[in-house]
């Protein structure tokens, strides 16, 4: 039986060293938001073309925290276009580049794109807004490519028992490169470092990943069996011999079965029971994730602490940082005890944050003290990354079989950047129409909305063998759930038991 074959510290080495990219991705969407606030920053760029010494400056009121030309005409573009680059990425490159070369050539490629990217928006602008929109793109595109195989890698190297756990350690990840950003960005107020941030990661990533071995899977799908065993014999204790068998009867039998059509993800496939469900709802999660109200304050962090009162945004912005680093360690300690679950916390959390932000919008609208604002948003930061910040990630990676996966996934990551380049337009207009508080409020009834989804249409994966996950979500009579191997264990069983590990 797979049980047989447990994981061993190469595992977890090959693991966190590919996920240095998570590390970067994090870097990346907190460095900007706090670069904004640095003075030499907009003494660069917003003096320049988008306002004179007081509507660039500090004053919550009067700068540029509230100069919507700013905000409009360079912000927004500047952060839209990241998230643009990571869709175009996850879609066009990353796909083809994964498939044919491997998953190893498509992350370190991700990262060193990313580098590029950073180069040009902070040594090499030449002082032009131009290079640096384009700059951001390049950044962006390189993440998208580098982020696309980080999932999938992941999945094919961890060991069944522990899929849960290893595929969280993404968006554990994101959360330390945010709490970089935000501490790096404290101490040095050189703009030019703090956009360089995600460029020093990407070096780490793009040398770093060929000390890790290529994925299992990829080396059995490519050069055949023996190949496959002797890679996932590195990573694994015990015997592999029969793991590496079911990993082959999986890779032969979805193989005759050939991918999916793009078209079918959206249409359904009469060989593919829920598909077209099934990615409805993985794309929901990766939209809904980002408004939620969190990637509001990350993004925006220097102009949202400052429109909260505190003259140091850098400082409360550590403070909110951290909680989430705590939130994610508790989150995914509860994510496969008998305590938690995919479904369970997304619903209590939901319910949980959806008030929260009701009272950090009446705390700005009543004048409440700052202090209690900023312990208000702390407490969201924390419940949120229980459940909002890995989920998304991981619950996507369990809903498709192998001839399903590589394009769903795709297809999920895509709309994951996609929403957030719509976000970062969205927020400045929602800020200078409802102001700090009716914008917080929005945000409140958007979950109200994610909490009816999540009852109507997220079952619980838990324990549950990857290849029965699809007939979770079939309507009955619509079509026979899909066979269980020998030796697998009936659905709830611990996925130590027998799951596969997911592609």
């Amino acid at each position: 039986m797979a049980a047989e074959s447990q994981p061993n510290a190469r595992m977890y080495v090959a693991i966190s060293t590919a996920m240095i990219g998570a590390i970067m991705f994090g870097i990346d969407c907190g460095n900007f938001g706090s670069v904004q606030g640095f003075g030499s920053f907009r003494d660069t760029w917003c003096l320049r073309s988008y306002g004179d010494a007081t509507s660039c400056g500090d004053d919550a009121t009067h700068g540029a925290a509230s100069n919507a030309r700013w905000l409009k005409d360079f912000v927004t573009p500047a952060s839209s276009l990241l998230f643009a680059g990571a869709a175009a990425g996850s879609l066009l490159l990353g796909p083809p580049l994964a498939h044919r070369f491997g998953r190893r050539p498509c992350i370190s490629a991700g990262a060193a794109v990313c580098l590029l990217g950073c180069l040009l928006t902070s040594y090499v602008t030449l002082r032009s807004d131009v290079v640096f929109f384009a700059g951001r793109f390049v950044t962006g595109f390189g993440i998208g490519v580098c982020t696309f195989a980080l999932p999938l890698y992941n999945s094919e190297v961890s060991a069944p028992a522990v899929r849960g756990a290893t595929g969280s350690m993404f968006q554990v990840n994101v959360v330390l490169g945010q709490l970089v950003a935000s501490v790096v960005t404290y101490f040095n107020n050189d703009w030019r470092v703090g956009m360089l941030l995600p460029g020093i990661a990407g070096v780490a990533v793009a040398l770093g990943v060929w000390l890790a071995p290529e994925s299992p899977r990829y080396v059995m799908a490519k050069r055949g069996l023996e190949e496959g065993t002797l890679v996932l014999a590195r990573v694994r204790a015990g015997s592999v011999g029969a793991e590496a068998a079911e990993v082959m009867e999986q890779l032969e039998s979805e193989g005759s079965a050939g991918q999916v059509r793009w078209l079918d993800l959206v249409v359904g496939s009469e060989g593919h029971p829920s598909l077209r469900r099934r990615v409805l709802i993985a794309c929901w999660l990766q939209f809904a994730q980002q408004f939620t109200g969190m990637n509001m304050v990350i993004m925006f962090s220097a102009d949202v602490f400052k429109l909260m009162g505190f003259e140091n945004p850098f400082g409360a912005n550590i403070a909110f940082t951290a909680l989430q680093v705590v939130g994610i360690v508790v989150g995914l300690a509860l994510l496969d005890s008998q305590w938690g679950g995919r479904r369970i916390q997304l619903a209590l959390v939901t319910a949980t944050i959806c008030p929260l932000l009701v009272l950090v919008g009446l705390s700005s609208q009543l004048g409440w003290s700052t202090r209690l604002e900023l312990a208000l948003l702390c407490l969201f930061a924390f419940v949120w990354q229980l459940a909002w910040g890995m989920i998304p990630w991981v619950y996507p990676s369990e809903l498709f079989t192998m001839a399903e996966r590589g394009r769903a996934t795709s297809l999920a990551v895509f709309v994951q950047y996609a929403a957030n380049a719509v976000l970062t337009v969205v927020v400045p207009e929602l800020l200078d129409a409802l102001g700090f508080a009716g914008t917080v409020w929005f945000f409140a009834a958007f979950n109200a909305l994610n909490l009816v989804v999540i009852a109507a249409c997220i079952k619980e994966t838990k324990g549950v063998p990857l290849e029965e996950v699809p007939g979770l979500f079939a309507a009955p009579g619509a079509g026979a759930k899909p066979a269980r191997p020998a030796g697998a264990p009936r659905a709830g069983a611990s996925p130590a038991a027998g799951a596969r590990v997911s592609v």
